[in-house]
């Protein structure tokens, strides 16, 4: 079957009709989902490894406070989706319900946009189009839909120097080098201080950037932020995220939604720790000014 090939003038190939592309099937600003208690051991005696001596933190304390907010958005008969955000928003996974999908957020607010795409249907309303079909009778691409285009791929940054003195040799404040800390919550005023730590990616200046990071590292965090009066210090479980905004791109370690939780951590600095060096993720990056906002 014959197949139509297109470049650009640099020679980059723009797009192939035998591989299928990624077109825009919803945008818009994240909402509230649904908010996850954190977890305690009951007892600092108890084994930590039986998931049966983990309580919401709420049981012992204020079950007003002690919750992480999830924000995201909810797509129906998607394939394969990915997901660029402009503003905070660490991915904490999905939950699916028939042909339906969540995205659920942590560190996020109704003010994080985003824009996901999907591999391209044949099911957007429109006069005049151009469409692609591979032989197996897949569409590979449908001028109706906004395409996705990456503008570049940008690789994590270093981690930080080590924060010796009388810490463990791989806690690092902050976490990238020549990053800085943030004292952020993810939005709800019931939601106690957290520690994200961050570096700023510089690209083109006044040019607003979504970014999609295809996997993310764990991290411990020691966070020294008052809690709401209870225990000057806790150590949590947090990950990592990157995020557009105008300007360039953020890399981010903040905490996970509803982490395992200990108390009584001797450091008053913020720490993150237990990072792993051998391998590190790459941001990929979209320009949004060409795509349609709110769309769906």
């Amino acid at each position: 079957m014959a197949d139509l090939n297109v470049w650009k003038n640099t020679g980059e190939l723009l797009f192939d009709t035998d591989l299928i592309c990624y077109g825009l099937v919803k945008s818009g600003y994240m909402t509230y989902q649904q908010t996850w208690t954190r977890r305690t051991l009951r007892s600092a005696q108890l084994d930590p490894n039986n998931g049966a001596n983990w309580f919401p933190v709420g049981v012992i304390v204020d079950p007003a406070y002690w919750t992480d907010s999830l924000y995201g958005f909810t797509i129906t008969g998607a394939v394969s989706p990915i997901v660029f955000v402009v503003g905070p928003g660490n991915l904490n996974g999905t939950s699916r319900s028939g042909d339906t999908i969540t995205f659920y957020y942590s560190c996020a607010s109704t003010a994080t946009k985003f824009y996901c795409f999907d591999l391209m249907a044949d099911d957007m309303v429109g006069e005049s189009y151009l469409k692609t079909w591979n032989p197996a009778g897949d569409i590979t691409f449908n001028s109706l839909q906004p395409p996705l285009n990456v503008v570049a791929a940008v690789p994590a940054p270093a981690l930080g120097v080590p924060d010796t003195g009388n810490k463990p040799s791989d806690w690092r404040n902050p976490a990238y080098s020549g990053g800085y800390n943030v004292s952020m919550n993810s939005g709800n005023v019931s939601d106690y201080a957290r520690i994200s730590s961050r570096k700023d990616i510089a690209l083109t200046a006044g040019v607003e950037y979504a970014a999609y990071l295809p996997w993310s590292r764990s991290c411990g965090i020691n966070d020294p932020t008052p809690n709401h009066g209870f225990q000057a210090y806790s150590q949590h479980g947090g990950q990592e995220g990157a995020f557009g905004r105008v300007g360039g791109i953020t890399f981010m370690f903040a905490s996970t939604a509803g982490t395992t939780e200990q108390y009584n951590v001797a450091y008053s600095t913020p720490s993150f720790f237990s990072i792993a060096t051998d391998r590190s993720p790459t941001a990929l990056v979209i320009e949004t000014s060409y795509l349609p906002f709110p769309f769906n």
